[in-house]
């Protein structure tokens, strides 16, 4: 499975800088590439830049950033920063996800954890992907996959 978060970035009208105009998530069988065209806030979006991640063990799922602006073009250098972090969680549940950048510093999701951005949820099982480039926008990538709070509780009893 490939996990996708993507970037929608349009350049400014004053100035050679990007607006970020948003984030979501795609998951499915076939990776994104350069060209791919996306339907996003009612616009078409053109796939610019894909940065590829490793996963740290053994798994069937991959982890992939994609941006995409207008007319599938981006200028050089890339403009990706998420704020100062370099790390990002990614939670998912059967009927929503959450994207969250934690100051590494701070206390980083763990398995049995609330799912602080999903209410009602917690951490069933994560994988960690870290990048390939030392350029990349994240270092680390947590995906943390969750299951309905008291679900644990209800199958053990």
């Amino acid at each position: 499975m490939n996990i996708n978060q993507l970037i929608f970035l349009r350049l400014r009208e004053t100035s050679p800088t990007y607006k970020d105009e948003g984030h979501s998530l795609e998951i499915g069988l076939i990776p994104l590439q350069r060209g791919d065209i996306r339907r996003w806030d009612e616009q078409t979006w053109q796939v610019a830049y894909v940065e590829s991640y490793s996963a740290s063990t053994e798994t069937n799922n991959s982890f992939h950033l994609a941006v995409l602006t207008p007319d599938g073009t981006i200028a050089n250098p890339i403009p990706l920063r998420v704020g100062d972090s370099r790390s990002m969680s990614l939670y998912l549940s059967s009927e929503d996800f959450a994207l969250t950048w934690p100051d590494p510093s701070e206390c980083l999701p763990d398995v049995g954890d609330e799912a602080p951005p999903l209410e009602g949820w917690q951490v069933e099982r994560m994988q960690e992907f870290v990048g390939d480039r030392a350029d990349a926008l994240y270092d680390r990538v947590l995906i943390c996959w969750c299951t309905p709070i008291g679900v644990e509780a209800d199958q053990a009893a």
